[in-house]
């Protein structure tokens, strides 16, 4: 299977709003998708976020009734302004944090921690819209069981368990709760390391205890 790409895994029931769509319009867009933030979209194209955070500022400061707070700084009198929103274009965050759907989703959890949102717009090459992912869809992975992951990491180790003019060496997979144990013997060192940085990449392995050995030592011969 190797890395998962974000289209694999995204929610591609998108709960998208317009620039002009009404605050309470809004806010029930965002009950419904349960990911803490909805894209607004102009022409298919996501153009910022609308979080939870900015729709309860209007509880926070009774629709903007109260006086502007003197205290918390600049995020204070943000929520404040935007107590006062009533369409998600006043309300939403700009730009939108995108990423395609092509891309690994372990460079995409790179992509939603740095953004600092609940949540990625998933675009295809046209920036339109096609999806959303979540660390709710990323975790997802970890749902799949021990014996399939073994049954992978086994097929996927058979090629390189054959040795010139030898029997192939026995490997052993074991797994338990994710948590991968590789042991036996390859011919080459280069093949054991790949092995397990190989294994450390397949969805839903928890951590890759590597303990294959090896006859020759190539990566000194050839000094990478």
């Amino acid at each position: 299977m190797g890395e998962l790409r974000v289209a694999e895994i995204m929610n591609r029931a998108v709960a998208a709003v317009r620039r002009e769509t009404v605050f309470k319009d809004v806010a029930c867009a965002l009950l419904a998708s349960d990911a803490g933030a909805v894209p607004v979209v102009d022409d298919g194209r996501p153009v910022g976020l609308v979080t939870g955070e900015a729709l309860v500022a209007k509880l926070e400061f009774h629709g903007g009734n109260d006086a502007r707070p003197i205290l918390g700084g600049a995020k204070a009198r943000a929520r404040w302004h935007q107590a006062a929103a009533r369409t998600a274009g006043d309300l939403m965050s700009p730009p939108a944090p995108t990423v395609y759907g092509d891309t690994p989703i372990g460079r995409a959890a790179a992509q939603l921690a740095a953004s600092g949102q609940p949540l990625l717009c998933v675009v295809e090459k046209d920036m339109r819209l096609i999806g959303v992912l979540t660390s709710r869809e990323l975790l997802s992975v970890y749902q799949r069981s021990d014996q399939s992951l073994a049954a992978e990491i086994q097929a996927l180790l058979t090629p390189h368990a054959q040795r010139p003019a030898r029997s192939p060496a026995p490997v052993s997979v074991q797994v338990d709760h994710g948590v991968v144990i590789l042991d036996g013997s390859l011919t080459f060192r280069s093949r054991a390391e790949h092995a397990g940085y190989t294994v450390a990449h397949i969805p839903g392995v928890v951590a890759v205890h590597n303990n294959l050995t090896y006859d020759l030592d190539d990566l000194a011969i050839t000094g990478f």
